[in-house]
């Protein structure tokens, strides 16, 4: 009989570890699934931001070519009519 019950205790015991184990577990792994999905989140953003930046930057690059073209052109229609004015 007292081996029956030493052998209980040592189950219960034994249980009772492996339940708390399992829910520390799952509670690390609920933590680092939000914490994953706040960096993606994150990651989206800095992705979306950086796009947009790229975009204005070759947005203001193009008109700036543009008006360069059309002086470079204007320029050249100047001097044209310069010259044929000697």
């Amino acid at each position: 009989m007292n081996t029956l019950l030493r052998a209980l205790l040592v189950g219960l015991f034994a249980t009772t570890i492996a339940v708390g184990c399992s829910k520390k577990t799952e509670d690390a792994a609920a933590e680092a699934k939000a914490e994953m999905s706040e960096a993606v989140d994150a990651t989206q953003d800095a992705a979306a931001t950086a796009a947009t930046d790229a975009a204005a930057a070759t947005a203001a690059a193009v008109t700036e070519a543009k008006d360069e073209a059309v002086d470079a052109i204007q320029a050249a229609k100047d001097a044209a009519a310069a010259e044929a004015a000697k």
